[in-house]
């Protein structure tokens, strides 16, 4: 790597430990410095932290994210206003947690939630996509107060049928028209719905929305395994200086996305894995 080039941040989420947070994050902050990255990602199955692990994720001096999730009766473009008062308020206590641990980002499908999939009629799919935009472009200013950026995540048809693709998102992005709002392109959810996979997450570093990446491969698995061309992969991102956060988004048995049988190794021997792949390349 030449010492011009822009230096991403290298990061992990919780997930790859824990099925969410609660008092068995703690000492997480300091193992994720010490396997050698350099960003935490928090998964907000609470809005908000305790104070223990507040003060490890600020010692750590780690970039900090945080990831979304949206369950069930928190959706920002449901039909139910209540779902939509659900999820706008969740989302707010998330930025007001994310200012205190100094985050620069928030990321997830924050423009839907609760697993949504259905077919509608063309009337009722505008009416649906604006009021996502109408929703995300009410908490952009917030997110702004507090300091953070808001990364948009296409998922795959079988968990939303709002937004599949990068495209769509970015299309999305496009009609909020807010500064602090881009696009979070997970490597998972592309592998399912793209046409063309290296050729959509170069529209995606050629947009100048691109804010955040997860980097997990296509089983789910960590970086340098699975069937995705990681030198390729990390080649393309170095070629744009890409200079946000590449997080790997892996799962503990048991938790959100995790296989039915261990075909994996311990969240640690995952973590070594993934980080010694991100870092011969950056």
């Amino acid at each position: 790597m030449k010492s011009s080039e822009i230096t991403p941040y290298l990061g992990i989420n919780l997930w790859n430990w824990v099925k969410g947070l609660g008092p068995e994050c703690l000492g997480l902050p300091g193992k994720i410095k010490e396997l050698g990255f350099t960003s935490i990602e928090l998964p907000m199955t609470e809005s908000h932290v305790s104070p223990q692990l507040e003060q490890e994720v600020l010692e750590s001096g780690l970039k900090v994210t945080l990831c979304a999730s949206l369950t069930k009766g928190k959706d920002l473009s449901s039909f139910d206003s209540e779902e939509r008062k659900a999820a706008f308020q969740y989302l707010t206590e998330i930025l007001k947690t994310g200012e205190k641990l100094h985050a620069s980002l928030l990321c997830g499908a924050l423009y839907t939630g609760g697993g949504k999939c259905h077919y509608l009629p063309d009337d009722e799919r505008k009416r649906e996509w604006e009021l996502a935009v109408e929703g995300i472009r009410r908490l952009a200013p917030i997110a702004s107060e507090c300091g953070i950026e808001l990364a948009l995540e296409p998922l795959n048809h079988f968990r939303t049928s709002v937004c599949n693709t990068s495209g769509q998102v970015l299309k999305m992005v496009d009609d909020i028209g807010e500064l602090n709002v881009g696009l979070h392109y997970d490597m998972f959810h592309a592998c399912l719905e793209e046409l063309d996979f290296m050729q959509s997450l170069e529209n995606a570093l050629k947009s100048g929305k691109l804010f955040h990446i997860h980097a997990v491969s296509n089983n789910r698995g960590t970086p340098g395994e699975g069937l995705l061309p990681w030198a390729d992969i990390f080649n393309m991102i170095r070629r744009y200086q890409y200079d946000g956060c590449i997080t790997m988004e892996t799962f503990a048995y048991g938790s959100l996305d995790s296989s039915y049988f261990r075909v994996f190794g311990t969240p640690d021997e995952q973590a070594k894995i993934g980080i010694a792949c991100m870092k011969k390349y950056f």
